[in-house]
């Protein structure tokens, strides 16, 4: 669960400059206490458990040797060390303690840095990592080192096992493989993962204690995106993992972004052409029915004429969200013009879809927008292609037909067929 953000920080041009970059960049509601008496009050008062991490300075004027992180770690909560002292020793006791990390407060940087590593931590609270080991002592290590970064863990102890997880659970988003295992090593592991997951899909470090240039280049060649020699530096190991996350992250964030509208937030025409042609597959093999409705907002460019195209912004992203609220997970709705939507309904009986349409009409023209304060409505017209045909343009090209029905019969209203 993703709460807030403790910050405890004497300094306050430094704790206001951190709280303001995690509630502002991140979006994650932050507290300040600015000494250990403050803390001890803060999580009495808002409670110790609405808290999912704390980023905490080791010297305070009422807790000089680092009293409060001790605290703060003894109640379980995961913290960052942010301190402007840094030597081996305090490198190796804040290791022995297992702190998250610790950054030094060296310049303006360090800020930004801690606040990109509090959103990764609480971004890891979101991603499954598999950890493929023989060893049970080796995958408690890494179970450990993980879970310190909040990333959600998986095991298996050998290669055979792995595979059958990542059928299961399909959104194991990183893979970590020692390359010695009896039956099946880490090679054939990364070989057989590859035939089903892509590497812009699913990300493999390998690991070994034997590791040299020709192992790291066998487990790279196999289709692993990264090799870490054991034993490793913390770290090293965290570095490599973000790293592998971050990219696998912008891949799917890029891809995302080329099958969504970016005003609307909802997919755009290329993801419905894609994404419809399966379900059209699937109807005439007729292991489903589908509807096809198109539907395009009443003399929209008035809008856009008389009060700017702001305010044409405002009203399409709030049609796109009451059409968003009206459809269920299994159909497809899809912005495919300037103010044309398209509507895949999934195992929908004629009638219903009637029904469905009639409801969307309604609720698009109950709604009011508010903009600069007067009062916008818009209406929609609805052309509703009920039955088979030929192909998957057929049906959009009747819906399409039935939609120009609808504006020359007065606009605002659903024709089906």
């Amino acid at each position: 669960m993703i709460g807030k953000v403790l910050i405890v920080e004497d300094e306050s041009l430094t704790a206001s400059l951190v709280q303001r970059g995690v509630e502002k960049l991140l979006g994650i509601p932050a507290r300040v206490a600015g000494s250990f008496h403050a803390t001890k009050f803060l999580l009495a008062d808002e409670g110790q458990e609405s808290f999912s991490v704390a980023l905490v300075d080791l010297h305070l004027p009422d807790a000089p040797g680092g009293e409060v992180l001790d605290h703060l770690l003894d109640l379980g909560l995961p913290c960052i060390v942010f301190t402007g002292e840094f030597s081996d020793e305090v490198r190796e006791q804040m290791i022995a303690k297992e702190v998250i990390d610790y950054v030094v407060k060296e310049n303006a940087s360090s800020v930004d840095h801690v606040v990109r590593l509090i959103g990764r931590i609480h971004k890891n609270q979101g991603i499954k990592v598999l950890v493929v080991d023989d060893s049970r002592t080796a995958r408690a290590y890494l179970r450990a080192l993980l879970r310190r970064h909040q990333f959600q863990v998986v095991e298996a102890e050998n290669g055979e096992k792995a595979l059958e997880i990542l059928d299961k659970q399909r959104d194991i988003f990183l893979v970590i493989t020692d390359y010695q295992m009896p039956g099946m090593n880490g090679f054939e592991l990364t070989k057989r993962i590859r035939e089903k997951f892509d590497m812009n899909r699913l990300a493999i470090i390998g690991l070994s204690a034997l590791g040299n240039n020709l192992l790291s280049a066998r487990f790279l060649k196999n289709g692993a995106n990264d090799f870490i020699n054991k034993p490793f530096l913390h770290e090293e190991f965290y570095c490599r993992v973000t790293q592998n996350v971050v990219l696998m992250e912008t891949i799917h964030e890029l891809e995302e972004a080329s099958v969504r509208d970016a005003l609307t937030g909802l997919h755009n025409r290329r993801y419905f052409d894609e994404a419809s042609r399966q379900f059209f597959a699937s109807m005439q093999r007729g292991q489903m029915d589908i509807v096809v409705g198109m539907a395009d907002l009443d003399f929209f460019k008035r809008i856009n004429d008389t009060h700017g195209h702001d305010a044409g912004d405002l009203v399409l992203k709030g049609v796109a969200k009451i059409m968003s609220e009206c459809v269920r997970e299994t159909d497809i709705l899809a912005r495919t013009g300037g103010e044309e939507f398209c509507v895949l309904l999934v195992n929908t009986a004629p009638g219903g879809a009637a029904a469905f349409f009639e409801r969307v009409r309604a609720a698009i023209e109950a709604a009011e927008f508010l903009f600069e304060g007067e009062v916008l409505k818009v209406t929609a017209s609805f052309g509703v292609c009920t039955q088979p045909q030929p192909s998957l343009s057929a049906m959009v090209s009747v819906a399409d037909g039935l939609l120009y029905k609808a504006k020359s019969q007065g606009r605002n209203t659903v024709v089906c067929d």
